[in-house]
C-alpha cells in the first residue's frame, strides 16, 4: 500500500535502513491502519465525551470546575466549588482548568501506552526472531547494531506511534485552549520520545539477554516498565516534597516529571488544580543545587540523565548481538559505568540535612541502590565456563605473567572477580569523602567500618558466583544465582525468625549485604574480627577459585596436545 503511495520515500527507507523498511512493510498493512486509526479517534471521542459528562450542567451543584467558593459547612470537598449562573444564566466554570484536566489525562495516557505497549512489542518481537532463529542470520549481514536495532524501534511499534500522532491534534488543542505553554508542549513530545528511546533500548538489551525465558519477557518487561510508572507517577501527582534520597534520579525516568512545567504555565492557581504541583520540581535538588526550578535546564536535565544511560545500554547491546556468548559489558566499560552511577547517585542522596529522614537512613538507603547496582554488574561482567576454559588454556600456553594483572583487569574473557573489586573500589572511595564531609550523627569510624564491610560481602557475592559458573552441570547459572541468593537472603531471614527483637542480634547484619544497619551498635574490635573474616572468606574462595582454574586450563591444554 505504502509502496504504491509513495514509491520515492519507501524507496529511500529501503536505501537507508533496510531494517526499518522490513518491519514499516509487514505492518502497515490497510486492515491495520484502519484499525489503529479507528481506535485512536474513537478512544479519543469516549474520552471527550467522558470530560464533557462531569461538567456540571445545574446551578447548585458542586464540581472543581465551578467558580464561586461555598460555605465549609456546606462544601464536602476543599477541591469542589458550587456553581452560580451569570445575568445570562450560563453557569461560570473556568473552562481553562476543564482543558487542563484533559490535556493532562491524554498526557499520562500517551505516556503508558507508548512506553508500556511500544515496549512489550519490541520484547515479543525480538522473542520471536530468537525462536525461528532469524537473529543469527541477521548477524551475518553487514549492516551494524544500531542500524538493525535502530530499524526495530523505528519500526516495530509504528502502529503505537500512529495511534499516537492521530491523538496529537486534540492534544494540542486542549493545551492551546488551557494556556499552557507551547515550547513547553514541545519540549514534553522531546521528552518523551527520548524516554521511548531509553526504554525501548533497556528492552532491547533484556531482549538479548534474557532469550531463555522465551515469549515471557515481553509480558515480564512491560509489566515491570508498567509498575514503574504507576508507582513514580503516583509520586510525582500526589508528593508535596522529594524525599532527597537515590528514589528522586529514579523519578527522572518518568517523563511525566516535567508535566509540572505546563501545568504551572496556565497560572492557574496551584489550589485550583490540585495535582502537579511545581512546588515539588522547586524542592528536588542534586548536590545542594535547585536546578529543576527552571524548566529550560530542567528539560536539558532529563535529557541528559536519560542520553547517558542509553549511550550505556547500546553498548551491551551491540556487544550482546555481535557475540551473544560475550559478557554484557567489557570491564573497561563498567569501570566507567560505575563512576557516572556513583556520581549520580550521592548527588541526590546525601543532599540534604534538614529532612524526614535522618542521615544514617540516607546513607543506608544509597547502599541499597549500590547492592542493586553491583548485583547487575556482576551479571553483567562474570564470564562462564567455556570462556573460562578459553582463557586459561591461553595463560598456560602462553608462559609470560607480565599480562596477567592486565588481562583480570581489562581482558574480554578473563575470571570477573579483580574487576569486580575494583568497580566497588570506584564506588567506596567516591563515598568516603562524602561520609567525612556530611554531618553524620554517628560516630563517622563505624560507618567507614560498615562501607569496609559492604565493599567485602560484594566482593565475596562475586567470587562465590564466578566460581560456581565453573561447574560442568548445563544448570550451573540457575545453581550459581540460588546459593547466592542464599547467601544474601539467609540473614535476614534469620533476623525474622528469631524470637526477640532483631536489635537483640547485631552481629548478623555484618553478614549481611547492609551492615551499616549495625555497625554503629557494635564495638569497633568487633568490626574489625568480622572485616578480617570477611577477606579471609575472599582469599580462602579465590584461592579454590583458582585451583579449579588451573585444572581446567590445564586439562583443555592437554585434549587440544592430543589432539594434534
Amino acid at each position: 500500500m505504502l509502496a504504491k503511495l509513495y514509491p520515492n520515500i519507501i524507496e529511500n527507507v529501503s536505501e537507508w535502513n533496510p531494517q526499518l523498511f522490513r518491519e514499516v512493510k509487514g505492518r502497515l498493512t490497510p486492515k491495520t491502519i484502519t484499525i489503529v486509526s479507528l481506535a485512536s479517534i474513537v478512544g479519543q471521542f469516549l474520552l471527550y465525551l467522558y470530560f464533557q459528562g462531569i461538567l456540571p450542567k445545574t446551578e447548585g451543584n458542586y464540581s472543581r470546575y465551578c467558580t464561586a467558593i461555598a460555605e465549609p459547612e456546606l462544601s464536602y470537598s476543599s477541591n469542589f466549588r458550587i456553581c452560580n449562573q451569570d445575568l445570562l444564566g450560563n453557569l461560570q466554570i473556568i473552562k481553562e482548568l476543564w482543558w487542563l484536566d484533559l490535556f493532562t489525562t491524554m498526557s499520562i495516557m500517551g505516556v503508558f501506552i507508548l512506553l508500556v505497549v511500544g515496549s512489550y512489542m519490541l520484547m515479543a518481537d525480538v522473542s520471536k526472531e530468537n525462536s525461528k532463529n532469524t537473529l543469527n542470520f541477521i548477524r551475518l549481514t553487514p549492516q551494524s547494531a544500531f542500524t538493525i536495532f535502530g530499524g526495530k524501534i523505528l519500526g516495530v511499534p509504528i502502529l503505537v506511534y500512529l495511534f499516537g500522532v492521530l491523538a496529537m491534534p486534540l492534544h494540542l488543542m486542549a493545551g492551546i485552549k488551557a494556556n499552557v505553554s507551547f515550547p513547553l508542549i514541545i519540549g514534553f513530545y522531546l521528552a518523551l520520545a527520548v524516554s521511548c528511546f531509553f526504554f525501548y533500548s533497556a528492552c532491547l538489551l533484556f531482549s538479548l539477554v534474557s532469550s531463555g525465558l522465551g515469549n515471557f519477557q515481553a509480558w515480564l518487561g512491560s509489566m515491570a516498565i508498567f509498575f514503574f510508572l504507576c508507582t513514580m507517577t503516583g509520586a510525582i501527582m500526589e508528593a508535596n516534597k522529594f524525599s532527597s534520597t537515590s528514589i528522586d534520579w529514579i523519578i527522572l525516568f518518568n517523563p511525566i516529571i516535567f508535566l509540572p512545567y505546563l501545568v504551572k504555565s496556565t497560572f492557574l492557581s496551584p489550589d485550583t488544580i490540585g495535582y502537579l504541583s511545581i512546588e515539588t520540581l522547586n524542592n528536588l535538588n542534586w548536590y545542594g543545587n535547585f536546578w529543576w526550578q527552571n524548566s529550560i535546564v530542567s528539560l536539558f536535565l532529563i535529557i541528559s540523565n536519560y542520553a547517558i544511560w542509553t549511550f550505556w545500554l547500546w553498548q551491551g547491546i551491540k556487544r550482546r548481538f555481535h557475540n551473544p556468548s560475550d559478557t554484557i559489558l567489557t570491564k573497561y566499560h563498567s569501570y566507567l559505568i560505575s563512576a557516572c552511577f556513583i556520581v549520580f547517585n550521592v548527588g541526590f542522596s546525601l543532599q540534604e540535612i534538614n529532612s524526614y529522614s535522618s542521615p544514617n537512613e540516607k546513607l543506608i538507603g544509597l547502599q541499597v541502590f549500590n547492592f542493586f547496582f553491583f548485583s547487575l554488574l556482576i551479571i553483567a561482567l562474570t564470564p562462564h565456563r567455556q570462556s573460562l576454559q578459553d582463557w586459561s588454556r591461553f595463560r598456560h600456553e602462553n608462559s609470560s605473567h607480565n599480562r596477567l594483572i592486565h588481562e583480570l583487569l581489562l581482558g574480554e574473557k578473563s575470571p570477573s572477580p579483580l574487576a569486580i573489586a575494583v568497580n566497588v573500589g570506584i564506588v567506596t572511595l567516591y563515598t568516603i569523602p562524602t561520609v567525612l564531609i556530611f554531618p553524620f550523627k554517628d560516630n563517622k569510624t563505624s560507618i567507614l567500618m560498615g562501607l569496609l564491610l559492604s565493599a567485602t560481602i560484594t566482593i565475596i557475592y562475586a567470587t562465590v558466583f564466578q566460581l560456581l559458573l565453573m561447574l560442568k552441570s548445563q544448570k550451573r547459572t540457575l545453581i550459581a544465582s540460588g546459593v547466592v541468593s542464599s547467601l544474601i537472603f539467609s540473614p535476614f531471614l534469620a533476623l525474622i525468625i528469631s524470637p526477640e527483637n532483631h536489635h537483640n542480634y547485631p552481629f548478623i547484619w555484618l553478614f549481611s549485604a547492609f551492615p551499616l544497619v549495625a555497625t554503629t551498635e557494635i564495638s569497633i574490635f568487633s568490626t574489625m574480627g568480622i572485616l578480617l573474616a570477611h577477606i579471609t572468606a575472599i582469599v580462602s574462595i579465590n584461592y579454590q577459585f583458582n585451583k579449579v582454574l588451573n585444572k581446567a586450563g590445564i586439562s583443555e591444554t592437554k585434549i587440544l596436545l592430543e589432539t594434534n
